[in-house]
């Protein structure tokens, strides 16, 4: 008896079989992002489910096939509109209706999120699934896709290191962080504000176990019940934030990095708890709570 397919979409602890999936599918189409860079993608998409949705196609406990959902606001639709970057099944599981049911998903999360449309391009050489888009719905376009890739040296932005160092004022405690972090955020919530003293704290996010201190013991303050934060016991230095909802993430005090210009953020957050005289001149996203609203 053939064990039911079961199509959901994707959380962290889906992350690797999602990655290995995606990775997969860009081998397919003979892209050859490094896979670190996929994975730092995949988490951060993971982690803003308002960007972006990943569903996961499971055949049993194996994982089968994946599709990927972008969403912007494109002119030409007029309102919220989906992408349908990848759409991908293992080989040896193909003409089983597993990409009939990641389509099918895929097309429910999509009309749940609001959006007015789905796009998705079919590459030459990979016309197959035609006909399955064709079902349901999709036509094709008279257009041509054209692509500008940036080289390191036209980024606006420099990429963020990939190992930082910092401490607080007085010096009696230093950390260490060997990773990228997952985001860079603006925190205005009045919590933040409060225990640094400061209209707006700025935080990078980072893998738990990425963190280290290497002098000294911060001291830990639970500010609500889910909620540690943690500051220099002498001088007083907001330096760190977890929380229980989420065990698997850290947030550091960009203001106490030895190098905090090498930490450009990505948007604000908890704008709906901000001062209303703070005007901060930048086209950084707005989000009225989390990452992930």
């Amino acid at each position: 008896m053939r064990t039911p397919l079961d199509i959901r979409v994707a959380t962290a602890a889906d992350r690797d079989a999602v990655l290995a999936l995606l990775v997969a599918q860009l081998r397919d189409h003979q892209i050859h992002t490094p896979e670190a860079e996929v994975a730092r993608t995949v988490d951060a998409l993971l982690a803003r489910p308002r960007r972006a949705r990943l569903l996961l196609a499971l055949d049993g406990s194996r994982p089968v096939g994946v599709a990927a959902l972008a969403f912007s606001q494109p002119i030409e639709h007029g309102g919220k509109a989906a992408w349908l970057e990848e759409l991908y099944v293992v080989p040896d599981t193909r003409q089983h209706g597993i990409g009939t049911r990641l389509l099918v998903g895929a097309l429910e999360v999509a009309r749940a999120e609001g959006a007015v449309a789905v796009d998705l391009e079919i590459e030459r050489g990979h016309e197959r699934v035609a006909s399955l888009y064709a079902r349901h719905g999709f036509r094709p376009m008279e257009r041509q896709h054209w692509v500008k890739r940036f080289d390191a040296c036209e980024m606006t932005r420099p990429e963020r290191p990939d190992a930082v160092a910092g401490g607080c004022l007085c010096g009696a405690v230093r950390y260490e962080v060997h990773a990228r972090p997952r985001e860079v955020s603006h925190c205005h919530c009045s919590m933040c504000r409060r225990a640094a003293g400061a209209p707006v704290v700025t935080w990078a996010t980072y893998a738990r176990d990425a963190v280290r201190f290497v002098r000294g013991t911060p001291t830990e303050l639970h500010s609500t019940t889910p909620v540690t934060r943690t500051f220099c016991n002498a001088c007083g230095t907001p330096l760190t934030f977890f929380t229980t909802d989420d065990p698997a993430w850290i947030d550091v005090t960009v203001a106490t990095m030895d190098d905090p210009e090498a930490m450009p953020p990505d948007d604000h957050i908890w704008t709906s708890s901000g001062l209303s005289w703070l005007h901060m001149d930048d086209d950084l996203p707005r989000r009225p709570r989390g990452q992930d609203t």
